[in-house]
């Protein structure tokens, strides 16, 4: 290495000014382009060792998510086991009440059917009793209506019977003072004709003898 940098000098000794500076330039263009590509390798290995870093931390959360959620779906199943066998005891007991309250009403209806067929029974002899005293009220208003009805009838009968009997009995009357009373007509009629003709006689004398005298 001490020789090259010897040699460096010697060389950069012989040369110009001007093929100096182009040689340095040259030089630090090689160091920069030698630093870049370093740095380039550096960046795309990093970049390489962070995609796989990225890759590991991924696969170890979603390990990690898994057992976390294994846990906590554990801990829920459990949490579940325990709401469900609440309510299954709770349901239990809800249904044992309600079969207590069933078996209670059934009782209950028994008691009420039972009643209700004593009443009913009771009920039916009694509109039974009810309805036959009204059958004999009626049927001895009918009776009674028949009878009132025949004695009206009867009575109608024989009041029209005297009605006619009295009517015939007057119509006779009336016409005997009808009869009676047209003979006087007629008798009147042939007295007042007579007197009329009496009179008429006696002007016409009257009459005949004024005029002889004249």
């Amino acid at each position: 290495m001490g020789k090259k940098k010897g040699g460096n000098k010697n060389k950069l000794a012989k040369m110009s000014d001007e093929e100096r500076a182009r040689y340095l330039q040259h030089r630090a263009d090689m160091e920069e382009e030698a630093r870049r590509r370093k740095q380039q390798l550096i960046a795309t290995f990093m970049k390489n060792k962070l995609k796989r870093e990225d890759a590991f931390a991924r696969l170890n959360l979603a390990k990690i998510n898994q057992e976390w959620r294994t846990i906590l779906r554990n801990i829920k199943c459990k949490e579940l086991k325990e709401e469900v066998e609440a309510v299954e005891k709770t349901c239990t007991e809800c249904i044992e009440n309600k079969n207590a309250v069933i078996k209670r009403l059934l009782c209950d209806l028994d008691e009420s059917e039972d009643l209700y067929s004593t009443m009913l029974h009771a009920h039916m002899e009694r509109v039974e009793k009810i309805i036959r005293i009204h059958n004999d009220r009626v049927n001895f208003l009918t009776e009674l209506y028949e009878l009132d009805k025949k004695e009206i009838i009867d009575n109608y009968q024989r009041e029209m019977e005297l009605y006619k009997q009295k009517k015939f009995e007057l119509q006779k009357d009336l016409e005997c003072v009808f009869y009676g009373l047209a003979e006087k007509a007629r008798t009147d009629r042939l007295r007042n004709e007579e007197e009329h003709m009496l009179k008429k006689d006696e002007l016409k004398n009257s009459v005949s003898s004024d005029s002889v005298i004249d």
